[in-house]
């Protein structure tokens, strides 16, 4: 890989070091100017401060420490007039000699006496990191560390849930997937620092946020509109986290000590953060460091659904076709999550303009998860609650799931006269492993037994057995078998590297503004493989052929544990006689000759997910941002080509037996040229207006298009090489008005995408039905267009207007509407059960019309997400009151509308405080999920209830140490 780089380093850098010279030339003649704009009362550097040459069209902007430069000045003397929200304006006048060196420009509150300026409480980081969006060329939103902390986020997806448009998809009760304007995750791009991370999951090339802590973040960027300078593979937009670094001389020392308790499992937490930050001269350096520990779990009920007749009907009537169980399952987590997270960076700054920098990111994240399950396998269903012929299965998995995600950047920034560049050689690392998955389970003995369903509460149904002839198998637990074992180990590995340039070139015209021109390219490297080793084993003997001697016998009886749960959900439902882990392993280390190994089922397990994926990706673009009054207008073209190498595994059998394995692959190119053009015009220093059209594109998730079959039980899926890129033309527009304390923003957006991906479902038989049978065949396919439209509102400000302690309340809140329309071919009823479909030959589209269409939602598309926080703001006391709610969305397609499945609505309440004891310290506490908020999927209708999970609620209580 790096010698890959190395080549195309040696082609392109030569290009790039003739533009730069011959730009140097060009700035030859001008000046710089430096500065620093600072609150003269606090001597805190003002964020967002405009600076600007009076009679001209040239200035800037301040950045996070107060700076601002000034590039291609040719005046011998000017009048800088300096502008921020909520100050007097300045006005002041510099010979050339004054501008040779970095000014340091003091502003005053306006209306407010200097000596009376005092700031007072937590949410100045917020309205700086507003300023910072306000100040922005494209339509971003920006969060800030301080801002953060005064949320009771865990983690980096839960920090998102607060942003306008954001919805997350959660597991265990922890946010883990982030989706932006009503699209699912895959289309959007996830950055550390500036550059794509890769994902430690193997199906997906998004990744779960849930693995980065909330106090690793120095900021949160999300922008919704791409410049041409960005990656352009992100239809929604694009998150980027980015670290913290060192900003003062004086040491800046951190540390948070924490500890709660989770109702649920009636079970411990523990959070510990440390950070240290300082400069020393021209050299920073930061580190920051947390722990969080969570013992955790989750009661569970989920359901497997069919459509087909009942038992004895006619089969081939269409109008006789119901949707009935497949399975029910009960189910009891217990969960111990860690996350751990260093992040430390390096500064080194020759000069005001100029400096190199080496950020890093370890990120690890630790799952050790045991499920316990009772299953009702059912078959033959006299009536959508009554089936004749079922099963009863106690299994128990227990795994421990690790990632890590590592990032390594080094870069610079310099300004070379008038000449701006940038370059960043940025590795990351992202792996996931489970090196010892246990699944064991076993299933009731004798004939079928008929199970009826009680479903007088639908969400919670309860299975009775109305035949005493084989209702008495049901708990006969000394005579339940082994049905299958399975020993398990997993790793996928995912890498990146990247190397970017970018060159900027600033101009000023007399009478038509100023501006600059740049443009950059970059070359990425990436490189992702899964690999499973698997051991299946179908059965258990007493007595072996190739041993002698006789095992023991082996049932529930001999080796479930001693767990009971007897009040699952609060339904009084029943959890016991569950094969417990350490005794299965145990009773198969002393007596592995008895168990039957399940050579065909082993081979599918371990080598039909395999699969090695190598991208290349070339990018270059070029782009002019010009100002003329109070108009700005950024416009562009960016070119991103990907060559793909992927290769995947086929297990191939004759239903029973294997076969052999086959090696597929798929070698192909994908080349995009993208438009890009903003417009911000600013009605006044506090109100902006925005436009913007552009064009973009997703890449699709490895399970989607890599070239394999996959098997889990009576699911199957299929890769689809044939996959087209989604594409999309976005428009935007956005007004803002920024006042004081407070912002308000409101916004409309809309997309079309087209050739949009989204999977397909379809009960079929995989050959033969009297050799195959009946199985859920999933497949990634192309829609043919869908239109996203939405609209966005956010505002933030205190009522400090209102007399007494009244004014230290204050509001936090945005929402977002959505709405969209995608046309598929019509989908054919699911009354196909002899439908026929092999891997490699026929495709799922058989079961689609070619002539009708059909009009759903965009998988992923919320229709309402809000946010609404109340908080209380004083110098010593800080409360927030937060309400997250979004609305239900299509998650996945069934094989037709009666199975589609929703990811239901949910509203979930958090609280924090914290108390200033002192100036060094603050005591803190939590408490999350307030409402019990469960997680809920159902099918078609929502009183058809797919999953329910509930969580209950945790609370932490701290101390936070500030030096």
């Amino acid at each position: 890989m790096f010698k890959f780089l190395s080549v195309q380093l040696q082609s392109i850098i030569p290009l790039w070091i003739c533009m730069l010279l011959s730009s140097i030339s060009l700035a030859q003649e001008s000046i710089t100017i430096t500065g620093k704009i600072i609150d003269a009362g606090t001597k805190e550097a003002l964020f967002g401060a405009t600076v600007a040459i009076n009679g001209t069209t040239q200035g800037a902007s301040t950045d996070a420490n107060g700076l601002f430069v000034i590039s291609g000045v040719t005046q011998r003397e000017v009048t800088l007039v300096i502008t921020y929200v909520g100050y007097s304006p300045l006005s002041q006048h510099y010979l050339i000699d004054q501008l040779k060196r970095p000014l340091s420009i003091e502003l005053v509150p306006a209306s407010v006496n200097l000596e009376e300026v005092v700031v007072e409480g937590q949410a100045g980081e917020t309205i700086r990191a507003m300023i910072a969006q306000h100040q922005s060329d494209n339509i971003r939103n920006i969060v800030s560390a301080e801002q953060i902390a005064t949320f009771p986020d865990m983690n980096a997806a839960e920090v998102m849930q607060r942003i306008p448009g954001i919805t997350l998809q959660r597991d265990q009760g922890d946010g883990r997937y982030v989706q932006l304007r009503g699209t699912p995750p895959e289309l959007t791009t996830f950055n550390v620092n500036g550059e794509q991370i890769p994902s430690p999951e193997a199906s997906y090339r998004y990744v779960g946020m849930d693995i980065i802590s909330s106090d690793q973040i120095g900021a949160v960027e999300v922008t919704k509109v791409l410049t041409p300078d960005m990656d352009a593979d992100g239809i929604a937009g694009s998150v980027n986290i980015k670290t913290k670094d060192a900003e003062g001389k004086d040491p800046d020392i951190r540390a948070t000590i924490a500890a709660g308790y989770g109702q649920l499992r009636e079970s411990p937490n523990t959070q510990l953060q440390f950070s240290y930050s300082q400069r020393f001269g021209k050299f920073g350096f930061n580190l920051n460091s947390s722990y969080y520990l969570n013992v955790q779990g989750s009661d569970n009920i989920e359901f497997k659904y069919a459509k087909g007749p009942f038992f004895g009907s006619q089969q081939d009537s269409i109008d006789n076709y119901y949707v009935q169980y497949r399975e029910v399952q009960l189910r009891h987590y217990e969960i111990i999550r860690r996350r751990i997270g260093i992040s430390p960076s390096f500064d080194y700054r020759f000069n005001k303009h100029s400096f190199i920098y080496l950020r890093g990111m370890y990120n690890h994240f630790t799952d050790d998860e045991t499920r316990r399950r009772i299953l009702y396998d059912l078959d033959d269903a006299l009536s959508e609650t009554y089936y004749l012929y079922g099963g009863v299965i106690h299994d128990v998995r227990q795994r421990t799931k690790t990632q890590d995600l590592n990032t390594l950047a080094l870069g610079g920034e310099h300004r070379l006269g008038a000449l701006q560049i940038d370059y960043q050689l940025f590795y990351a690392d992202a792996r996931e492993a489970e090196p010892d998955r246990l699944e064991a389970e076993f299933e009731s003995p004798g004939q079928a037994i008929t199970i009826n369903f009680d479903r007088t509460d639908k969400e919670f149904p309860r299975a009775t057995f109305p035949n005493p002839a084989n209702a008495v198998n049901v708990t006969n637990y000394d005579e339940y078998e082994l049905n299958e074992l399975t020993f398990e180990q997993s790793r996928t590995i995912d890498q990146n590297l990247t190397a970017r340039l970018n060159i900027g070139i600033p101009y000023s015209t007399q009478s038509f503004g100023d501006g600059a021109i740049k443009f950059g390219g970059k070359v990425r490297a990436k490189d992702k493989e899964r690999d499973i080793h698997s051991q299946i084993f179908g059965a258990y003997n007493e007595t072996s052929l190739l041993y002698p001697g006789i095992g023991p016998k082996l049932s529930l009886t001999t080796i479930s544990d001693d767990f009971t749960e007897t009040n699952l959900l609060d339904q009084s439902y029943t959890i016991a006689y569950t094969p417990g882990a350490d005794a299965i392993r145990d009773f198969y280390e002393f007596y592995p000759q008895h168990f039957i190994f399940d050579r065909t089922d082993t081979r599918t397990a371990s080598f039909g997910e395999d699969y090695q994926a190598d991208e290349r990706i070339y990018a270059a673009y070029g782009m002019l941002r010009h100002e003329i009054g109070k108009l700005m207008i950024l416009g562009g073209v960016r070119y991103e080509s990907t060559v793909i190498d992927y290769e995947g595994r086929y297990v191939v059998t004759d239903g029973n037996r294997f076969i052999r394995i086959d090696t597929l692959t798929d070698q192909r190119t994908h080349n995009f040229v993208l438009p890009q053009i903003q417009l911000r015009y600013a009605l006044s220093p506090a109100i902006n207006i925005r436009g913007a059209l552009t064009y973009s594109y997703a890449r699709p998730n490895f399970e989607d298009v890599l070239p394999y079959r996959q098997e889990d039980r009576d699911e199957v899926k299929y890769g689809n090489p044939e996959l087209i890129y989604p594409q999309s033309t976005n428009l935007d527009f956005l007004i803002e008005r920024f006042y004081r304390k407070s912002i308000f923003s409101a916004g409309v957006f809309y997309k079309q995408i087209d050739d949009f991906i989204f999977f397909y479902k379809r009960f079929a038989h995989e050959g033969d039905p009297k050799d195959y049978g009946l199985v859920e065949i999933t497949k990634a396919v192309n829609g043919k267009s869908a239109s996203v439209y939405g609209a966005e509102f956010q505002a933030q400000f205190k009522f400090d207007f209102l007399p007494g302690f009244a004014r230290n309340f204050g509001l936090y809140t945005n929402y977002t509407f959505t709405y969209s329309e995608a046309v598929i071919n019509k989908r054919l009823s699911a009354n196909y059960t002899n439908a026929i479909v092999v891997f490699g030959e026929d495709d799922l589209d058989l079961y689609t019309s070619k002539d009708e269409r059909e009009t759903i939602t965009l998988p992923g598309q919320a229709k309402h997400t809000t946010n609404v926080a109340l908080f209380y703001d004083s110098k010593r006391f800080f409360a927030r009151l937060t309400a997250n709610y979004q609305d239900d969305f299509l998650y996945k397609l069934g094989a037709d509308p009666d199975l589609d499945e929703y990811y239901a609505a949910a509203l979930h309440l958090d609280f924090t405080a914290n108390v200033n004891l002192s100036e060094n310290l603050k005591v803190f506490t939590d408490v999350i999920n307030l409402t019990d908020a469960p997680l809920k999927y159902y099918l078609g209708t929502p009183d058809r209830i797919q999953k329910l999970e509930y969580y209950s609620w945790w609370y932490r209580f701290g101390i936070k140490l500030d030096f």
